[in-house]
């Protein structure tokens, strides 16, 4: 069954873009999931956290858009499980650390294994070119400068 597209002409980008975010997410929550993690929020917390280290709750929240008390939910719930501990910062007892744990880094990396395998489900119809370009428009779209190596996934 295909979905209905709104009423507007041009299709309206804002649209397009949640929607295409829906379906990505839902799809990278199942892969998450398959790994034991609750969703892809967790996988992206642990991702975050393999990339940079030392970063206060806080500042975490504020880097991946998620608000203190979301935060403070998941990362209780990766330390219950073991994936990341809280450490104090040395400068203010008072702000504790995230950092991840080895089994963190272990399931990350299983995870993103299964994200990858999701992402290339979903774009199979595209072409290398097409691809390349989406992601391109989208880093640019979001501010974001690509990495070395990203421009060819």
């Amino acid at each position: 069954m295909t979905a209905l597209r709104p009423s507007c002409a041009p299709v309206d980008l804002t649209w397009l873009l949640t929607r295409a975010a829906r379906r990505m997410r839902a799809e990278l929550d199942t892969a998450a999931r398959e790994h034991e993690l609750a969703g892809i929020r967790d996988w992206v917390v642990l991702t975050a956290l393999t990339r940079s280290e030392g970063r206060t709750q806080l500042q975490l929240g504020r880097d991946l858009g998620v608000d203190r008390t979301t935060l403070t939910l998941l990362v209780d719930r990766l330390e219950g499980d073991g994936l990341v501990v809280r450490r104090h910062d040395l400068r203010d007892r008072r702000v504790r650390i995230p950092h991840i744990t080895d089994a963190g880094r272990d399931r990350q990396a299983r995870v993103a294994r299964t994200c990858e395998a999701a992402e290339a489900r979903l774009l199979s119809g595209f072409t290398a070119q097409e691809r390349q370009a989406l992601r391109s428009l989208l880093l640019r779209l979001a501010e974001w400068p690509e990495e070395p190596g990203e421009a060819g996934r």
